[in-house]
């Protein structure tokens, strides 16, 4: 079987009446309506608004999910100073200290052994002229959340303000009713590594000083020169356990705007998994609207299991909540060699004593 160095996978969230990512006022004559994210996409012919959630907010969610699950110390995102900034400030008094405080550029810990968050999603700091950039692109990849063919509807919800004296105030707020799909792929090979070439520095220089016990380091070629990658000693044991706690998250996801008018559980109701040699999100576009409840497309899994044995390093999760969808018995009968179903928190629990232990 192939070498897990990727696990992928998707997700479908019930979304039933719900507002999970807003986009503002409307403009024009309804600036009291409160809107919901949409992008136009054609079907039939036609153009079609689809309500969708962006993935930076869906990735905040799972972020804050995974650091409450596991008890992870989260990477707070807060402003930064340059060493020049501090260095003046270091000559002033107390009083003027505080009075001068640069907040042009924000980061969050920038520092993957000791937050996983930091780790699995990545980070950023311009240093400009006079500090060190340090940039991680993000080992988890995903796509946005967004509402399933033949099966989005978008509503408009009217109210009032009642005041004690007065006209009551009318205000509005959009919501829909649908299914979000999403996908993702989680770079697993790269936890616990970091590298550190000409051009990005996953490191800092302090934080390879204050931990540099931790690491063994290899002199990787590159051209004509070499560059330092830093690998934690317990990169395995690492990596598993940052892998593992990520799924779980996914199990257990929730988050979303205006909850206290729109409640809605977020966490999915339908959630494959795959371990993989190679980086491709293929789980995509697999779920369809053609009944009462959604489908999920059998004979495109089968040709995805087909077509990638080769680079498959597991079997294919497929975890389910019972009744949610349309063809479960079709799943059940024609899934079985290669397959393993169970429900959303089942083969995520299976998942990580299997191949993350």
């Amino acid at each position: 079987m192939a070498e897990l160095k990727n696990i992928t996978g998707a997700l479908l969230i019930d979304a039933t009446a719900a507002f999970l990512n807003g986009a503002g006022l409307e403009t024009g004559e309804n600036k009291n309506e409160v809107a919901i994210k949409t992008f136009f996409e054609k079907v039939n012919g036609k153009s079609e608004k689809v309500p969708y959630v962006s993935a930076q907010s869906w990735r905040r969610w799972l972020r804050n999910t995974s650091n409450e699950e596991n008890g992870w110390l989260p990477s707070e995102l807060r402003a930064i100073e340059s060493e020049k900034a501090k260095k003046e400030k270091a000559k002033e008094s107390g009083e003027e200290k505080e009075k001068k405080s640069n907040t042009a550029k924000i980061a969050t810990e920038l520092n993957p052994v000791e937050f996983p968050e930091d780790d699995l999603f990545g980070y950023m700091k311009s240093g400009g002229k006079d500090d060190e950039s340090i940039q991680r692109t993000s080992p988890f990849k995903s796509s946005i959340l967004k509402g399933i063919k033949n099966m989005r509807t978008i509503n408009t919800d009217e109210a009032f303000v009642h005041l004690k004296e007065g006209t009551p105030l009318p205000y509005s707020t959009q919501f829909y009713s649908t299914h979000l799909e999403g996908f993702f792929n989680l770079e697993y090979y790269r936890l616990g590594v970091y590298d550190n070439t000409a051009s990005r520095k996953e490191l800092s220089q302090e934080l390879v000083e204050k931990h540099h016990d931790k690491f063994d380091v290899a002199q990787i070629p590159y051209g004509s020169k070499t560059f330092p990658r830093y690998t934690l000693k317990e990169a395995v044991k690492i990596k598993n356990k940052n892998a593992s706690g990520l799924l779980k998250g996914l199990a257990f996801l929730r988050g979303g705007a205006k909850q206290a008018a729109f409640g809605s559980d977020v966490s999915p109701k339908v959630l494959i998994l795959a371990g993989m040699q190679s980086a491709n999100p293929v789980f995509n576009n697999i779920f369809v609207g053609t009944g009462e409840k959604p489908q999920l497309n059998v004979d495109t899994l089968l040709e995805i299991q087909k077509d990638y044995k080769d680079r498959l390093a597991t079997p294919i999760f497929i975890g389910i909540r019972t009744g949610y969808l349309q063809n479960e018995t079709e799943i059940k009968e024609k899934l079985k060699e290669g397959f393993v179903i169970d429900s959303p928190v089942g083969v995520v629990k299976t998942f990580n004593e299997t191949y993350l232990k």
